[in-house]
């Protein structure tokens, strides 16, 4: 590891004042750690590795193996049509669009939360209050009426209304609640017990509260955000578990190998330049001819990203509990 680089990256962490946790580890040894900031400023209760953080749209990850794990059942595929699980009765969405084409982000229906025109970072609010969208369905009633953007699988559009489908499809065919699937039938099995899908009322001690900066008197992100995940953002995690989480998707102990090929499979090109691509539920970029996955996610008071890389197991992850955090960071980061 480049000490200077290193040093670097400490700087900056501390100029902008950083709130949460930086880790970077070659299999088990960590290689670069950095930890800062309050879980809760008021209580003045200090972050540590162990803290939990939203990490918002990295969410999207845990929708998408979930449909992994119900595929891997028989129990629908990827060529399966959205609506003959579950017809949202929207003339504004295509009949033909597939499972695959939700999880490439290329379905091209238009999103409730459309991040081409907004600042993720700001509060957004919707005709339905944040108190109640708790379950999936709850966020049907404010998805978009907008006509379809492009036809089915013509090209790679963000679409986070894609994946609370998803969440919705997952309730359908497991007959269980999503939260309840996710931690229950994906997490738990795997060792994962702290992290997971949690009601804003219970989320489980040594949560990290959101703030919109990094002030010490910054307003908190309570009631700014949805109190429990619809499948597109929402979940929790710690540093240690999101590791777990990567370690037991490679060794195919979540879902079959032939599926991971098909997660890890550039399914979308997003921007051909810089070589990022999009799989199935995550990001891939494309290093010295080797495509990795990584995580992305912000919300107000939410800042998350983690990569882990399939040959040389190097995991690297940040997240904050501020809107801007890690993206403040995250140059440097990508350096290292």
């Amino acid at each position: 590891m480049d000490n200077t680089k290193c040093e670097t990256l400490t700087a900056i962490a501390k100029e902008k004042k950083f709130s949460g946790v930086i880790s970077i580890e070659d299999e088990n040894k960590i290689i670069y750690q950095y930890i800062k900031g309050m879980e809760n400023r008021e209580l003045k209760i200090p972050i540590t590795r162990n803290t939990l953080f939203a990490i918002a749209s990295g969410t999207k990850f845990l929708t998408a193996l979930a449909i992994g794990k119900l595929i891997d059942q028989k129990k629908l595929n990827l060529d399966t049509k959205a609506k003959d699980i579950y017809d949202l009765h929207m003339e504004s969405i295509d009949p033909d669009i597939t499972i695959k084409q939700l999880l490439s982000h290329t379905s091209g229906m238009s999103d409730y939360l459309d991040e081409d025109l907004l600042d993720d970072t700001e509060p957004i609010y919707f005709e339905v209050p944040y108190k109640d969208l708790i379950n999936p369905k709850d966020f049907i009633p404010i998805f978009s009426k907008a006509p379809q953007k492009f036809n089915p699988g013509e090209k790679f559009n963000y679409n986070n209304q894609a994946f609370v489908y998803l969440a919705i499809i997952v309730e359908e065919v497991s007959k269980k609640a999503y939260n309840d699937y996710i931690n229950d039938d994906l997490l738990n099995p795997l060792g994962i017990t702290r992290s997971g899908i949690y009601h804003l009322n219970h989320f489980p001690k040594h949560t990290a509260l959101g703030y919109l900066n990094s002030d010490e008197n910054s307003l908190s992100n309570l009631g700014l955000l949805p109190y429990q995940a619809g499948g597109d953002g929402g979940a929790i995690f710690s540093v240690d578990e999101m590791k777990l989480l990567w370690e037991s998707f490679f060794y195919y102990k979540i879902i079959s190998k032939k599926l991971v090929d098909q997660f890890m499979y550039p399914h979308a090109v997003v921007d051909e330049k810089t070589d990022n691509f999009y799989g199935l539920g995550l990001w891939l970029k494309k290093v010295d001819g080797i495509l990795y996955p990584y995580l992305m996610g912000g919300d107000p008071g939410i800042s998350f990203t983690s990569s882990y890389h399939p040959i040389t197991k190097k995991h690297k992850f940040a997240v904050s509990n501020t809107s801007h955090g890690v993206w403040d960071i995250f140059d440097e980061l990508k350096k290292l």
